[in-house]
């Protein structure tokens, strides 16, 4: 299977009756959503769309999505999510660059005018979609893209400037597919919880695995645990997608204690590490398998691997579970200086490359973002810092840009925001450079604290002094409620810093030295 329209065609012969959506009361079955993209399909050729065109749709998770998705498949034209929880001017520059033909908005959507750009030939909201597929037949069109031709287009975040759309093919989710399918043992039996807007690479990844197999997507979450214990059980899911941080809260729970989880077969998380006593808390408690990976958009998602069995380490090896895993099977991955390319011993530090068949067409209609992100050999710098260690197993260093150079020396954000992290007192943190007289930049910790006895700077302090050289320790500790973060969902660490500077004068004695 090359191409997405085919994924879909598939399954609905295998499976037309089976349940393809859960929401709510509502049941989508697999025959429907294909019947339904096909009406899509058709009345996208009404409206003069041809294969190459964009098809634009901007909402949350819900069927239409999916409908757009595929139909836009089904003509060849090239599906392009966009981030519901833009303002409207960003959602407008983002239009500007993809020029699609349709877009096709859900409910609460900002409203987008027909003229936002000259190439849009139709905009239809939520409360008209009925009405644009009405009369239009459930024929497919049979179009069968090159697998080698633009099938997504998925937007950045905009953390350093505007958002760039990445240009996904028909093969590079095939392969991806390919490893992501075999990983997370999805079937037809299988409920997955997909609380990850499908405009994002992993969210996406599910809801295609899912109906690649045959297994039924809930479009449903819930924000406090105790709910969420309960959905869970009740709906029967055997793959969620969560938090580590919800994972402690939730094997805290008396609920969950003599919840039935004999339906739970995996729980997919990443953002931070699992800590092991915690991975022993809840296999004991779900009897689950844990999953972990690493990759970007730009190489479709995953593409390495931290699987069950890396998440009972050799004792000795309790250092894997930092790690984001071992590289996926057909994906080629280094680190390398970055300044110079070449590759560094393992255990050094340096800018981890991607290569394969993962890896993105390009930025759509940027040629020199194209140039600077892959190289002519095929390599696509990440801009992540990271390390191998003998085994194999890859560690992430923050992001370049985030390193902090402290009196000479290099202090990487995401190593010091993992000793912290350990302290019970702590929900979440981000690690970041203030300016220093002494040292250039010195390491500053803003926190939000965990329930429970409250946790002073002091105390924060000494607990990475225990654990870290001091150099590496920040000097000061900021408590917050809430960590900002973008519409994606991803930490700020620019506006951060931003935030952070003005609240105290840059030390003017120097830090205790390295130890």
């Amino acid at each position: 299977m090359r191409n997405i329209a085919d994924i879909l065609r598939r399954r609905a012969v295998a499976t037309p009756d089976a349940p393809a959506v859960l929401q709510g009361d509502r049941v989508t079955t697999y025959g429907e959503l294909d019947d339904r993209s096909s009406r899509v399909a058709c009345a996208l050729l009404a409206d003069g769309v041809v294969a190459g065109d964009r098809v634009a749709y901007v909402g949350v998770n819900a069927p239409p999505f999916l409908e757009v998705l595929y139909g836009a498949a089904k003509i060849g034209a090239i599906a392009t999510a966009l981030n519901n929880r833009l303002a409207r001017p960003e959602l407008l520059a983002i239009l500007a660059n993809a020029e699609p033909a349709v877009l096709v908005q859900g409910a609460h959507e900002p409203e987008i005018p027909l003229g936002a750009t000259a190439s849009l030939r139709r905009v239809v909201r939520a409360d008209e979609y009925e009405t644009w597929l009405t009369g239009q037949p459930a024929d497919d069109p049979g179009v069968e893209p090159d697998p080698q031709d633009p099938a997504v287009i998925f937007y950045s975040s905009g953390t350093t400037g505007l958002p760039k759309g990445i240009v996904l093919t028909g093969d590079n989710m095939s392969q991806a597919l390919a490893v992501l399918n075999h990983d997370v043992e999805f079937d037809a039996t299988s409920v997955a919880m997909a609380p990850i807007p499908f405009f994002h690479i992993s969210g996406f990844g599910i809801a295609v695995v899912a109906t690649l197999n045959g297994s039924a997507l809930l479009l449903e979450t819930e924000t406090e645990p105790p709910a969420l214990v309960r959905m869970l059980v009740a709906r029967k899911v055997s793959h969620a997608a969560v938090v580590p941080t919800l994972v402690q809260r939730l094997v805290n729970l008396p609920v969950a204690a003599v919840a039935d989880w004999s339906a739970l077969k995996y729980l997919i998380y990443g953002s931070a590490p699992m800590p092991l006593p915690i991975i022993q808390r809840a296999t004991a408690l779900f009897g689950c398998k844990f999953l972990s990976s690493y990759g970007l958009t730009e190489s479709n998602g995953g593409v390495t691997f931290l699987g069950p069995e890396d998440h009972f380490p050799a004792p000795g090896r309790e250092q894997q579970l930092r790690s984001v895993g071992r590289v996926m099977p057909g994906v080629e991955l280094k680190v390398v200086d970055p300044s110079t390319l070449q590759d560094v011993p393992v255990g050094s530090r340096g800018e981890v490359l991607i290569r394969g068949g993962h890896v993105m067409l390009g930025y759509w209609q940027n040629p020199e973002a194209t140039a600077a992100a892959v190289m002519p050999d095929g390599w696509l710098r990440t801009g992540d810092g990271g390390s191998f260690d003998e085994l194999g197993y890859l560690y992430l260093h923050d992001r370049l840009k985030d390193m902090i150079v402290t009196g000479g020396e290099n202090v990487f954000p995401a190593e010091v925001e993992s000793a912290l992290t350990a302290h019970p007192g702590v929900a979440e943190i981000a690690v970041v450079g203030i300016p220093s007289a002494a040292w250039g930049e010195s390491p500053y910790a803003v926190v939000v604290r965990a329930p429970g006895p409250e946790l002073s700077e002091s105390e924060l302090i000494g607990w990475a002094r225990d654990r870290l050289a001091h150099f590496k320790c920040p000097v000061g500790v900021e408590f917050v409620s809430a960590l900002p973060r973008n519409a994606s969902g991803k930490l700020l660490k620019n506006r951060l810093r931003e935030q952070v500077t003005p609240l105290r004068p840059p030390p003017q004695t120097p830090p205790r030295p390295a130890q």
